[in-house]
């Protein structure tokens, strides 16, 4: 009878002694926990510096394929100039070629009376240029025609522009007439009376240093039947 008291005492100790296992136990499976928060920080932190390379990435292209920076514009994914409404490169010499319609102008052509985009009678050259690199997207014109018996305006020439804006990028415009180079007969002239007549026409590109000079004497022709007439204003 005398063992029981110390036998209790053993038995409570060898309780005592389970219950800090366990506590210890659970200690250690609670800092699992943190020790898995700690892998998400780690994660979050590299996912971090992959999203701003990302939005870098997606900056640079943004800029370098947007066709309103730089001068030139720049256009494609080469990087390579480009403009448009007749210019053919860079290379070789600089070079002006006109056309009416598809056929090139030199002495002895036809200017055909055409309705422009603008709503005014003209004659239309349509320029094919090339040879140097426009310095912005445009390209000055000076024109001059001589029309005997026409020559009625203010500088005493059938037509004629000295600084004629001609645009040569590529994005789509509101308003304006692109792609060609028009000669306007003076207001005071019935357009039927200029069937038949002799225009003498010269026409100078700016070609960065260089001047580029294209004369001929071409035919001016009218067309009464011309159905696109009933909607020009004269």
């Amino acid at each position: 009878m005398n063992y029981l008291p110390r036998l209790a005492l053993v038995l409570s100790l060898a309780l005592a002694c389970g219950d800090t296992t366990n506590t210890s136990e659970g200690a250690s499976s609670t800092g699992d926990g943190p020790g898995t928060s700690t892998g998400g920080t780690t994660g979050e932190q590299t996912s971090a510096p992959t999203s701003g390379a990302t939005t870098t990435g997606e900056t640079t292209t943004a800029t370098t394929s947007d066709p309103t920076t730089g001068d030139p514009i720049t256009g494609g994914t080469t990087g390579e100039a480009a403009y448009c409404h007749g210019w053919d490169g860079a290379a070789g010499p600089a070079h002006l070629e006109l056309h009416n319609g598809d056929v090139l102008l030199a002495d002895g052509g036809v200017l055909n009376l055409e309705c422009g985009g603008q709503g005014l009678y003209m004659f239309g050259l349509y320029p094919t240029f090339g040879g140097f690199m426009p310095t912005n997207d445009s390209v000055t014109f000076e024109l001059t025609v001589d029309v005997p018996g026409h020559n009625t305006n203010p500088s005493g020439h059938f037509y004629s522009d000295q600084s004629l804006i001609y645009y040569v990028g590529c994005e789509d415009l509101i308003g304006g007439v692109f792609g060609v180079v028009p000669i306007l007969p003076p207001d005071n002239d019935d357009p039927l009376t200029l069937d038949g007549l002799t225009a003498d026409v010269e026409v100078l590109m700016s070609a960065g240093d260089e001047i580029v000079t294209v004369k001929f004497t071409a035919t001016l022709a009218v067309d009464p039947n011309d159905p696109s007439f009933m909607f020009c204003g004269g």
